[in-house]
């Protein structure tokens, strides 16, 4: 989970001279001396600057999983003209934090401002939904997580065909990196839910190679 979390944080703009270092840092797990050099930049008279701190404080809190904590720096950066990588930072700090809400309306800003973009930013939709299932699955709301798998599965059903690179190009996970997040969904909603119904409903509209590989997923269900 952090390890996909932390691919999708925004780079530093090249810009920002005073937290260069502070991003050298980060990047080298320095993480006590980005928050104590951080903690001098957060009111500086350059919104740019303030953002970049706060957003750096936060990331070095959230890589020590401190999500509470990060919470309110992530938070703050979206004061500062917001891009979709800000608002998704709130998204899972908020719901890693289990601040279920302030995740959920985060989630729906950032795919606001995708929708606003023309899907040309990152990380896209479909991407963000897998992400925001595997937080919900983290802190076990497995019904939200339900949810965006479901979207997620309608996603895969239009498309049909299941190549990887077809799905990369499209900006829609791997087919096999929702459902490592969709089986343990249906392990942690029980017996209360017909998983390998599911799955054949799913499977049944996909292509040969879809349908062979939820096949050999039904056998990871309740086991």
């Amino acid at each position: 989970m952090l390890s996909k979390i932390k691919n999708i944080f925004k780079k530093k703009p090249p810009e920002l001279s005073l937290t260069d270092k502070l991003w050298e840092l980060l990047q080298n797990e320095k993480y006590e001396e980005v928050i104590s050099e951080a903690k001098k930049l957060i009111g500086h008279k350059s919104a740019v600057i303030a953002k970049d701190a706060n957003k750096l404080m936060g990331m070095s809190l959230f890589r020590q999983a401190k999500y509470q904590e990060a919470l309110p720096h992530f938070q703050n950066a979206t004061e500062y003209n917001p891009e979709i990588n800000d608002w998704f930072n709130v998204v899972t700090s908020g719901t890693l934090s289990k601040n279920v809400e302030v995740g959920r309306n985060a989630f729906d800003k950032a795919v606001q401002l995708q929708l606003d973009s023309g899907h040309k930013e990152q990380p896209s939709i479909p991407c963000m939904r897998q992400y925001y299932a595997c937080a919900l699955r983290d802190i076990g709301e497995y019904e939200l997580a339900l949810e965006q798998i479901n979207e997620l599965r309608q996603i895969y059903e239009q498309i049909i065909i299941t190549d990887t690179t077809f799905f990369y190009i499209r900006g829609v996970p791997f087919l096999s990196h929702t459902m490592d997040v969709a089986v343990d969904v249906f392990n942690g909603l029980g017996a209360s839910f017909d998983a390998k119904e599911w799955i054949d409903s799913f499977s049944s509209k996909l292509d040969d190679e879809g349908r062979e590989y939820l096949n050999e997923v039904k056998a990871k269900i309740h086991s």
